[in-house]
């Protein structure tokens, strides 16, 4: 029974490190997209991705593109957020950055 016990914790002490992975294996992909400047995910399952604002793009039609590329890295991402790499920095907190986009990645 004890041996049991034991295997289960060993199990359940990887799963972090696989959400993990998972995290970061989606950020890559998103970040390897022309365009992306930098990419995050915070502690919420929100992921925010840095590009250059462009007018002729529609951005709300991109973070959707962007929820489908880290859909098969099973990374618990919940929204995307597309925000102008002009206003993040500078100590600004995220509610300060101007968001060109927000697609919520479950529908």
């Amino acid at each position: 029974m004890r041996l049991k016990a034991l295997a289960a914790a060993f199990a359940l002490m990887a799963l972090p490190a696989v959400a993990l992975a998972d995290q970061d294996s989606a950020l890559a992909a998103v970040r390897a997209n022309k365009g992306v400047l930098d990419a995050k995910i915070d502690d919420r399952g929100n992921l925010w991705v840095m590009v250059i604002k462009n007018n002729a793009i529609a951005w709300d039609q991109y973070a959707g593109y962007l929820c489908a590329v880290v859909r098969p890295h099973q990374a618990r991402i919940f929204v995307a957020h597309v925000v102008d790499v002009t206003t993040v920095g500078g100590g600004k907190k995220q509610s300060d950055w101007k968001q060109l986009a927000a697609v919520k990645c479950g529908n």
